[in-house]
């Protein structure tokens, strides 16, 4: 495994190499992930507090979160290209320390105005972890651990909209709802310090620069796979905020608008987003596409059937149900986007897919807001539908694809996607016999 046949530079060891320490990275990169994604619901918890302190109704409040997304959005577009051109570990650091500052300056605002400003800038920064992270993960992560690191990373972005809203109301009921920024700043400065000293730089490679920078996110929104892959991207999470959102208006009598309630139902999801990153072994028999559609098909299922669950116990297990499988969806769609493009397009890509995510939770609970007078099964079913057609746009994106480069399989194929010059090319050709004299299939069972 270790040492490919001599080129012209002598024998050398890939993995040990190429890749950073696998497990020390994704520790960190997923509690980075859960800390700067988790700052855009912060405030779920905070708006009866800040409503007081601005002197406004709770409604005008939600204006904070608005601001925070728009921001997060356009700084997803940016901080993809940004990766790809200064290198993830740069942005990721940059992103983070700035998130940091943003994040304690907006404990300062006396005037909504200026916490919506602030708020805006936080978004903003906050936006540069993920897709600097997803770039991070295909070129420095171990073939074999890709899909391990993938999950985690998508697994702490869902985790974020369970844990923190909780731990920011218990800060809340104790010190105030400036001490969650407070606090929140201060996280972000340890998560900044642990990616800088902990996690290996990666190896520089070709990049895009100058106009190509951006122009690479149109070439990429020119091809139809992809297209598709992004707008599966789009239902997955709304359908998640969609089916919480439904349930806090018009569920079960015992759960909606019952905050203690619906806050057990999302510490709920947690045990399968803990679960899921370590079935990887098994995950892989499938190609990334049938499994994210599969996945996607359970969860449209489990959306379905909530309507049958009429107590806390039972619609606590049809949530648990539908959050793993939302989980696998998310890696099973980075995966399968990550095997499509080119080296130089993964930052531009994974800040599409980010984007069009970040857009579908956004439009989840106006979807949900919008069917939520016809009662709890027609949100429930809406939101079903919405997974299905998901399902159906993963299937269409894999048509007579062939995946350009692996980013999960065994060591052989550890060499494919390095980029270090023409001096590793005797050993990616050689890489490249072996993978077809024993096939490329590895559908389930193939």
């Amino acid at each position: 495994m270790g040492l490919q046949p001599n080129t012209d530079i002598g024998p050398i060891n890939v993995v040990r190499d190429r890749y950073a320490p696998s497990g020390r990275v994704i520790v960190i990169l997923t509690a980075a992930a859960i800390t700067a994604v988790g700052q855009m619901y912060s405030v779920l918890a905070l708006l009866p507090q800040m409503a007081a302190t601005f002197g406004v109704g709770p409604a005008h409040v939600t204006a904070t979160s608005t601001v925070f997304g728009v921001a997060y959005a356009a700084g997803f577009l940016a901080a993809g290209p940004l990766a790809s051109r200064f290198g993830p570990h740069t942005v990721m650091t940059v992103g983070l320390f700035a998130a940091a500052v943003t994040t304690l300056l907006a404990a300062l605002p006396s005037t909504l105005l200026l916490e919506l400003i602030a708020r805006a800038g936080q978004g903003c920064a906050a936006a540069a972890f993920a897709p600097a992270a997803f770039t991070y993960i295909a070129e420095s992560i171990d073939p074999r651990h890709r899909l391990l690191a993938l999950s985690c990373l998508t697994s702490g972005f869902l985790a974020a909209a369970a844990v923190v809203p909780v731990a920011a109301q218990m800060i809340a009921a104790a010190a105030g709802w400036r001490a969650v920024f407070v606090v929140g700043a201060g996280a972000l400065v340890v998560a900044t310090v642990a990616v800088a000293a902990l996690v290996p730089r990666a190896r520089p490679g070709h990049h895009p620069c100058g106009t190509r920078l951006f122009g690479v996110l149109v070439t990429i929104l020119g091809r139809w796979r992809l297209v598709a892959l992004f707008g599966a991207a789009a239902t997955f999470l709304g359908a998640y905020v969609s089916v919480f959102t439904t349930i806090s208006l018009v569920g079960p009598p015992s759960i909606a608008g019952n905050p203690e309630a619906l806050q057990v139902l999302r510490l709920a999801t947690v045990p399968a987003l803990l679960v899921i990153p370590f079935l990887g072994r098994v995950l892989r028999r499938c190609r990334p596409a049938r499994r994210g559609a599969a996945a996607m098909g359970v969860a449209a299922m489990s959306a379905g059937g909530s309507v049958l669950s009429d107590s806390l116990v039972a619609l606590s297990i049809t949530v648990l149900v539908l959050v793993a499988a939302i989980a696998i969806t998310a890696s099973a769609i980075v995966e399968s986007l990550l095997a499509q493009v080119r080296p130089e397009e993964t930052g531009g890509a994974t800040a599409l897919y980010g984007s069009f995510t970040f857009l579908g939770a956004s439009a989840g609970p106006a979807l949900a807001s919008g069917v939520s007078p016809w009662g709890f099964g027609i949100g429930t079913l809406t939101a079903a539908i919405w997974l299905a057609i998901g399902a159906g746009l993963i299937l269409f994106s894999a048509a007579g694809t062939v995946a350009r480069r692996s980013v999960q399989h065994d060591t052989d194929d550890a060499v494919s996607p390095l980029r270090q010059g023409s001096h590793l090319r005797p050993a990616s050709a050689a890489s490249a016999a072996n993978k077809k004299s024993r096939g490329t299939s590895d559908d389930c069972g193939g």
